[in-house]
């Protein structure tokens, strides 16, 4: 999976489907409000393979991130939002709970918040990651509710992107709220429990995930919660882990979408990749933990920025 997400990523074009209202005359404008030195649009949102599902897309020429909000009065609404932080729409000039919504959605989208001055040092502290700082590594692209980062993630095990984007694409197109627009909002808890397991296996041919979808929805574990820095990791990782279809890889992918260190998550692309990122023949599992062991508690961040740093640097080394 690692590669086709990479391949997808690496495009100067469009990534993902355009949503409807993409490219409505504009109605309406806000900006995101301050944003942190280091932080760039373009590194949070090609971080990782988010961008490429609905409904979120980007275009990568123009530095342009679009998603599909559901709004408390304008409801579904697609969003655009450029590198300066100018954020527009069309349709509608939009309440002001709207507009409120609006940012607040997307800071939190976008890591606009997150502190990562933590990581950051742990980064200088080792030599071949103190170019992370500069550079405004560090920021996982992450959805408006914990909920659809869940669904996400369990979408992603055992299966190819390509199936992951279809099965989403379905699951948006069927139980998403549709804006006048034909605007799509990811489809909420309701939505998925009001469906069935049946509506998930047939139509978003979920397969097995089909019952751990409606176990996701149907839980009334405090998701929310888990992105409260108060709440200790570990606490955290157990809940992950106590869910339906989480093993250890898909638990500590969250954690990195939660803002916290995630692990190392070891699959086949980190050891295809990561001897070619260090000019070596081969690394065992062994090696790769030794060497990121220095980080700490922000290992599996120091992987994942070492593993992505060339989508944004080709000719780094």
């Amino acid at each position: 999976m690692g590669e086709q997400v990479e391949a997808e990523l690496g495009t100067d074009g469009f990534v993902g489907r355009p949503p409807a209202g993409w490219d409505l005359p504009r109605a309406g404008q806000t900006r995101l409000g301050p944003v942190p030195t280091e932080w760039s649009l373009d590194r949070v949102v090609r971080s990782h393979g988010w961008c490429d599902l609905p409904p979120n897309a980007y275009d990568a020429r123009r530095q342009r991130f679009y998603r599909t909000l559901a709004l408390p009065d304008a409801g579904p609404l697609t969003v655009t939002v450029t590198a300066r932080g100018v954020v527009s729409w069309g349709r509608t000039a939009g309440s002001r709970a709207d507009r409120l919504a609006i940012r607040g959605q997307l800071r939190q989208m976008l890591c606009v918040d997150d502190d990562v001055r933590e990581l950051y040092a742990a980064c200088r502290r080792v030599g071949w990651l103190g170019w992370v700082p500069a550079a405004g590594g560090g920021r996982l692209l992450r959805s408006p509710t914990v909920w659809e980062d869940l669904v996400r993630m369990l979408a992603t095990t055992n299966c190819s992107w390509s199936l992951t984007r279809a099965m989403l694409t379905r699951l948006v197109d069927t139980l998403g709220a549709c804006g006048p627009g034909g605007e799509r909002a990811f489809p909420t808890q309701a939505a998925v429990i009001a469906a069935g397991e049946a509506h998930l296996r047939n139509v978003v041919r979920a397969g097995y995930r089909s019952a751990s979808f409606l176990a996701l929805a149907q839980t009334s574990e405090p998701y929310e919660s888990w992105l409260e820095p108060t709440v200790p990791d570990e606490l955290v990782h157990a809940g992950l882990l106590g869910l339906r279809g989480f093993g250890p890889y898909a638990a500590e992918g969250m954690l990195g979408l939660l803002g916290r260190p995630r692990g190392l998550a070891i699959d086949s692309w980190v050891r295809a990749k990561l001897p070619r990122v260090l000019g070596v023949s081969t690394l065992t599992d062994e090696q790769i933990v030794e060497r990121y062991a220095p980080l700490g508690r922000w290992s599996g961040w120091g992987l994942w920025l070492e593993m992505t740093r060339d989508w944004f640097e080709p000719a780094a080394g």
